[in-house]
Order: C-alpha cells, then structure tokens, then sequence
C-alpha cells in the first residue's frame, strides 16, 4: 500500500527516474565519487571520443532516444589523432624516432581508443562521471528472447546445433548473425598513411635512462646492448622496429578492455614489424650462429650495477632438481634506501618436445629477446621452456642426455636461451598432490622454475601461440603500471567484469557503476566484499599482507603502488554457481579426495565432493599471466601440503586465500562483428539476476556451449578471428564468412569488389596497432602464396 499512490505504470516510470536522478546526485556528492581520480592511470577517466562508446545501452526514456540502441556502421570509426611530439635523436646515424609514452613517465590520453598520450603529466581529468541507467532483468531477458529470434543457418553438423535453442531463453550461435566488420581490412593501408605524408620511423618505447628523474628512481647507468648484428643497439638502426606515426582510417575501435596507456595511435605493417627478424632481407644475420643467451647475459653485465647482487646471474639453462633454500632477496631489496635496484622479470616461452618452429616462431622470438631484454638493459630474461615428454629422461644429472635432447628437440638459435624440464621433476618436488600431468598442474614447473631462479622478481608465462602486433616491452610495461595502481578495495569483485567501452561509457563511469553496484549488492546483504586473505580453512596460513584497517575506512588507497603478484589478460571469476566444466576438479582441500583420471573416463567427469560448496575459487581463462615470486611462493607452499586446483582456477584461488593481489588487466580486445552493445554486456556480464555477480551464475559466457560467444575476440583460447586477421596482415590470403578467400599482396595492392561490402583493399600492406591476439597457432605460408 505504500506505493498506491504511484499505482499506474505511468507514476511508477516517474517515480523511477526520479529516484535515480536522486542516486545520481548522492553519488556524485559523495565519498565514493572522490576516490575516482585517485585512480592514476594512463588514459584512464578522460572522455572517449564522441562515438557510440560513449553512449547509454539503456535509455529509460523514449523520448530521448531508443530503448535499445543498436549498431550503426559509423559507431566503429576511429579517427587518428596528431602523432605525439618525437623526442631528441638517440642514434649517431640520422634515424627518426617515434616517442610514445612510458613506464617512467606515465600520462593520461584523450581518448581510450584512438591515440597514445602525449603529456608527461600523471594528472587525472576530473572527467563528468555519466552514470548509465540498467534495464530491469526482467526487461532484459525479454528483449534478448526477442533478439534471438533469428533466421537461423539449416546446418546439420554445427555445435552447438543451431536448433536446440530455437525454444531457449539464450542461443550461443547468435553471434554468427551480426554483421562482420570488415574495416580492418576495407581500407587498411600504408598507402593511404603515405598520401597523408605519415612516415614510418623508429619506434622507440623505453624510458629515457639518462633522465634525472629515471636516476633518482633507479640504482645504476644504463648501458646500450650489443644486438644480434653484432653492434650496439644505439648504432645499428637494422635492428630497430619502425612503426607509422598514424593509424589508418576508420579503424575499428576496441570492444573489449581499453588502451591500459598502450600506445594505439602508432600502426605497425609486417616488413616495419618484422624486418629486423626476417631470414630472407639482405643485411639478415646468420641466425643460426646468434647467441641469445650470450647476448643476454652479456647485456647484464654491462648494466650490472642496475640491479641487486642476487639478481645478477647468468643465464641457468640446467637447474638442480634439488629443492633450494628459501630466499630472501626480495625483502633486502624493498629494505634498500635512496636509488632502488631494477626488478628483473623472466619472460617463459611454454613450449614442448615435438613442437614445429615456424619462421614465424622464430622472428616472434627474436622480437621478444631483441625488444624486452636487450634494449631494456636487462630488466627482462627471455628463455624457452621445454616440456620433454620423456618423463624419466635423465636430464637433471646427466649433461650427455640433457644436451642429446637439446639438439634433438630445439632449433640450434634457440638452444643456449632453453631450459628443458619434465613431469617427473614436478611429482618429485609434490608427491602429496598425486598428479603430475602439465594439463591440470601447468604451472608446478614455474614454481621450480622460481625456486631455482630466485634473481626474477616476476615472471611472465608466455604461449607460443600469442603474437604482439606492437613492442611487448611497453605492452608489458603498461599492463604492470596499471596492475601497480589498483587499490585493493573492491578488487576481487571488479575482476569479475569486463569493461565494454560502447555499452559502459568512458572508463570512470565504469568504475563509478562498477562500485556502486558493489556497494549496492553489499548493503542488501547480497555479497561481502573480499578484504584480506581468505583461507579455505583455519590451518590455512595467509602469506600475505594483513589489511591496514577495516574495508569501510578505507578510501581506495591500500594497494595503490603495490605491484600486484598476479596479473592476468581475463577477468577474474567466482566458478561455483556457474557450469564451468572444471570447476570441481580439485586436490586434497578435502583430504584424500581428488579426480582419478581414466582411460574410460580421461576428465573425471562426474567428480564432486559437497565439501566444494565451502571452498572459495577464482579463474581466470588462458594461462598468459604474470606471477610475482611471492605468488609462485604461495603456489609451491600449497602444493607442498598436497593442494591443487585445476590450472586456470589455482594460482588466483591461491591469492585469494593468502591475501595477494590479483589483477585483471583489461588490455585492449577487438572483435570480429559488430556487437550492440547491451546484447555485449547482457552475454558477457550476465549476472543471472543478481547484482555485481557478473559471469558468475548459472547464465555465465564460460559455460560450455555459451562460450562460442567469444569466437569474435581477438584475445581467446578458442577463436578464430586472431589467427585471420594475422594471416591478412603478414600478406596471406585467409577465409572467413564476410570476406570469403581475401587476402595477398594483389587483394592489398589492387583490392577486390565484395559483393554487398564493395572494395575491399587497394591500399597496400595493412597497418595493425599494438594487438595481442591468441590463438595464432601453425603460422606458416600456405603453399603457392607469396
């Protein structure tokens, strides 16, 4: 009876948008509104450009606009900004060099989507927070069920089969209708870069190491590295990649993520990207006799004195199988005064016995060695990780075998940068956990890869199958700076979404609906937000830190400046209410108890103890992440005890017990179709009706058939857009539904009439920012293509 007099639908409308006009007005004038800027962030809380990432997925009133707004080609354009100011030559030959922000010297851009920051200023714009009004959930499943009423494809073989959700209330195959858009290729070219008088120069990334700034920071002289040419990497501008200062035209915007401070205003074709590493140019190496190694410990010891004494090793390609002491190093640096020692970080490329080294592979190497380690002065160590397959190979005590199957199983370029490794080692260092197999325990061999390497302070675990279109050291760079400024508060309870810049706004009106939604969910005492470490069980003792008050006093300040000890490329989930395949496959938490794998049953599928309900998880998907020496510490000590979880659900669930902080990085993600925005969000960020459990109920996008969804990322495990778009971009020809068979130097130099799309290509070689895809797997030149 207390809203009767609102009784009519009509008063009740009113009455809602009232209210929320109230609520936009408290939190604007609130507490929670002042911690934004504290978020000190490259590009983060600045205005995105005035396209449809900047607009409502849901309007309330039609008077304004449509209730629900759906794509329109020109939402997708992205129109290339002045390139930023170049600064001073840094080589003796006159070579250009393309400046774009850095670690050091962190900025804030104009536009999540369009260009690299130009300042040097760390200020945050004290941009208009636009909260964004959400459909009821009621109102929202009514409109997906009429959304998904779609003229579907009459394929038999297809799964998931296109008839079985004709009477659902969701259909995964949904996506295959929406446009494809074909912008990455339309107009893609250098030559349209070249009209416009846009050169391609030097890329040049690295914080300036002369800088008094850099110096009153960091211990030590920076001293330029010896390249694999044979000169010093300040001489020799063979070596150096070059990129356009300028994207092309009406390339596409990110859909997933945003720019994280990465530099998308710079455009890389494949010879500005690949010519330093390519085998076939003129001035081209004898790679074969290169020495990565040599030249990466060579490299330390020039810029020894940057780092601590324990950090200076050399490259240890054959650690002992034996179980070393535990180090202290990381709390006698962090102890240091004035000037700090640089952390170093291991880049692990996974790979195994039996794997085809593509030319590819090896120019991606090259990059990795060439651009994180040797002209960072050392701060990164790249090393191939061998898997052996021979599980009882005796290669921890007999030199002879170790280097038999060296030669057998890694190119001659690769082997003094490969450390080989088997299951055998691992099931020897934690025989309690009972199962060994690098498939469910990807990252045990980490965690004695840290042990016996207690120099890195990080450590990257690298796939084979990811390609960075850009410089992975600013990649990298970045995503740490931004893991850095995360304030704990709330963390775990971000993570779980993901950021959809067309449906959510700018950044800062994501954060503001983020945690207000979390705020919200709190006081009706439908979640409590994790502070601290948050043991499984009493005997569990958190390694991490204890937080400095209670969570309501905190005004999102603890963590900020703290490195995160795991970083990951995917949100971070909770998988107990979902239908995640791997949710219950965990190791002695009840003790005894864990999945017995089969040869009639090889995924213990059906494996559930009620005992799981009562144990917190966390996952994140794709092993690509970055763990700090304190987080493989964590692992090791767990599995030590005889506890495991599947791969991706253990190193996050073991932060969340222990107290350490975890980090989604949401980089930058492109897709293949275009997505309207709230049908995105609706997919992505379902909830199941309860608020801030975002992909985690019964309705979450990991379960197994809703995760076709993700086939139009170019950052996945199971996509295929990735691989197409590389293929096109090194200048072959690839196929997909909207293009067909495009692709090749004619398709680039001539382009080709598409039916229903028109001319596609014509402008010569395509142009692609900084992009990590994945999965790019068996990246080789089809036969009879150029």
């Amino acid at each position: 009876m207390l809203l009767s007099p609102f009784g009519s639908p009509r008063r009740l409308a009113l009455l809602t948008v009232l209210v929320f006009l109230a609520l936009v007005v408290i939190v604007r004038n609130s507490t929670y509104s002042e911690y934004l800027p504290k978020y000190d962030l490259p590009s983060f809380g600045q205005p995105q450009q005035d396209t449809s990432t900047g607009s409502n997925s849901f309007k309330e009133d039609s008077s304004q606009s449509e209730l629900w707004q759906e794509y329109k080609p020109d939402q997708d354009k992205v129109h290339p900004a002045p390139p930023p100011p170049p600064k001073e030559e840094e080589y003796e030959e006159k070579i250009e060099v393309t400046s774009i922000p850095t670690s050091v010297s962190h900025s804030t851009s104009t536009s999540s989507s369009t260009s690299a920051s130009t300042s040097g200023s760390k200020t945050v714009s004290s941009a208009i927070i636009t909260p964004f009004v959400h459909a009821s959930y009621k109102e929202l499943q009514a409109k997906i069920q009429e959304f998904i009423q779609w003229d579907r494809p009459n394929k038999g073989d297809h799964w998931p089969g296109y008839g079985d959700y004709v009477d659902k209330d969701y259909d995964p195959n949904r996506w295959e209708g929406l446009p494809m858009n074909v912008d990455y290729y339309r107009s893609n070219g250098i030559k349209q870069l070249q009209n416009m008088g846009v050169n391609a120069t030097v890329y040049n990334p690295y914080p300036d190491y002369n800088s008094s700034a850099y110096k009153k920071r960091w211990a030590g002289e920076y001293a330029s590295c010896k390249g694999p040419r044979g000169q010093t990497l300040d001489k020799s501008p063979e070596d150096l990649v070059k990129a356009w200062t300028q994207l092309p035209q009406n390339f596409p915007n990110i859909s997933v993520g945003s720019d994280l401070g990465i530099d998308l205003h710079s455009c890389f074709d494949r010879d500005s990207r690949y010519a330093p590493y390519d085998s076939t140019s003129n001035n081209a190496p004898n790679w074969e006799t290169v020495k990565w190694g040599q030249l990466q410990d060579e490299c330390l010891s020039q810029n020894k004195e940057r780092y601590g004494e324990h950090q200076r090793k050399s490259m240890q390609l054959r650690p002992s199988r034996t179980m070393p002491k535990e180090d202290t190093s990381e709390e006698k640096a962090e102890s240091t005064a004035g000037p700090k020692p640089h952390h170093r970080t291991a880049i692990l490329i996974r790979t195994w016995e039996g794997y085809t080294y593509t030319e590819n592979d090896l120019q991606a190497i090259r990059s990795l060695v060439t651009e994180t380690s040797l002209l960072s002065g050392g701060e990164y160590q790249v090393y191939l990780f061998v898997n052996v397959k021979q599980r009882d190979a005796d290669i921890y005590d007999n030199e002879e075998t170790y280097n038999s199957i060296l030669h057998q199983v890694v190119p001659a370029e690769l082997r003094d940068i490969s450390v080989l490794w088997t299951e055998k080692v691992c099931e020897e260092w934690y025989p309690k956990v009972g199962d060994w197999q690098v498939y469910w325990m990807q990252f045990m061999p980490l965690q004695w890869f840290s042990k016996t390497h207690p120099e890195f302070d990080y450590i990257w675990n690298w796939e084979t199958d990811a390609r960075y279109t850009g410089n992975p050291y600013h990649f990298l760079e970045q995503v740490s700076y931004f893991a850095s400024k995360m304030p704990r508060k709330h963390l775990w309870e971000r993570n779980a979404r993901f950021y959809l810049p067309e449906s959510h706004g700018d950044y800062q009106s994501y954060l503001a609906d983020t945690d207000g939604a979390i705020v919200n969910a709190t006081k009706r005492g439908i979640m409590t937000p994790v502070w601290g470490a948050q043991p499984y069980a009493a005997t569990q003792i958190p390694l991490g830190p204890t937080p400095p008050h209670k969570q309501e006093d905190d005004d999102f300040a603890w963590g900020v400046d703290e490195q995160a000890d795991l970083i990951t490329l995917q949100p971070i989930w909770d998988p107990n209410d979902t239908q995640w395949s791997y949710r219950h496959k965990i190791w002695n938490f009840v003790p005894g108890v864990r999945p017995i794998f089969t040869a009639e049953n090889g995924a213990a599928e059906g494996f559930y103890h009620e005992d799981f309900e009562k144990i917190s998880r966390r996952v994140f998907i794709n092993t690509l992440a970055r763990f700090s020496k304190r987080m493989l510490h964590a692992m090791h000590s767990e599995n030590l005890e005889g506890r495991s979880m599947q791969a991706e659900m253990w190193p996050a669930t073991v932060a969340l017990h222990h107290g350490l902080k975890a980090v989604y990085a949401p980089h930058p993600i492109w897709s293949s179709h275009h997505w309207p925005g709230w049908y995105a969000d609706a997919v992505f960020n379902a909830d199941g009706g309860i608020p801030a459990r975002w992909s985690q109920q019964f309705d979450s996008a990991y379960a197994h058939d809703r995760e076709v969804n993700f086939k139009t990322w170019s950052w996945y495990y199971s996509t295929d857009f990735p691989r197409t778009l590389f293929w096109r971009w090194l200048g072959w020809e690839a196929e997909d539904a909207g293009l067909g068979s495009w692709g090749g130097k004619q398709d680039e130099e001539e382009g080709r009439e598409i039916r229903g799309i028109g001319m596609v290509g014509g402008d010569g070689k395509m142009c692609l920012p900084g992009m990590l895809l994945h999965p790019v797997k068996k990246v080789s030149k089809p036969q009879g293509q150029n």
